[in-house]
């Protein structure tokens, strides 16, 4: 990550281009992560989020959350509240599924969903569309 005017990087960093999932609030989208320190990591996407955006990124079977930094084109800085175990990240090692005693629970991301359960979501939304035009109609009618 770029460090501001006159101040060092305290962490080292490691360079390695490999491939995840970022989660904010306007969806999940693929990324590349490039360089990897203890607290942050640089992230290359298409659609980067804002300056100040709480992130989550899966990579290697490593979640990590954080703030997004800074934004430069379709490059931008996270930096972690935990640390990372950057050796394990990189390698490829199962990540441990518990962080400073949290349990990390799996992405919710539709796209990864089984074909029953996209059919049942989107049957319980169709129903809920349904159930709202005809009360709009009535109320509207009557």
């Amino acid at each position: 990550m770029l460090a501001g005017k006159g101040q060092a990087r305290s962490d080292a960093r490691t360079t390695a281009m490999l491939q995840g999932r970022m989660r904010d609030a306007g969806g999940t989208y693929p990324v590349r992560v490039g360089d990897i320190s203890a607290k942050g990591m640089l992230v290359v996407s298409e659609r980067p989020p804002a300056r100040g955006t709480i992130v989550d990124i899966l990579v290697n079977g490593h979640h990590v959350a954080g703030q997004v930094r800074w934004v430069s084109g379709r490059r931008f800085g996270v930096r972690t509240n935990d640390r990372i175990d950057v050796a394990a990240l990189v390698a490829g090692r199962r990540a441990s599924k518990h962080v400073a005693g949290r349990k990390i629970e799996a992405a919710n991301d539709p796209g990864e969903w089984s074909t029953g359960k996209q059919v049942l979501a989107y049957g319980l939304l169709g129903i809920t569309a349904l159930a709202t035009a005809y009360l709009l109609v009535t109320y509207l009618v009557f």
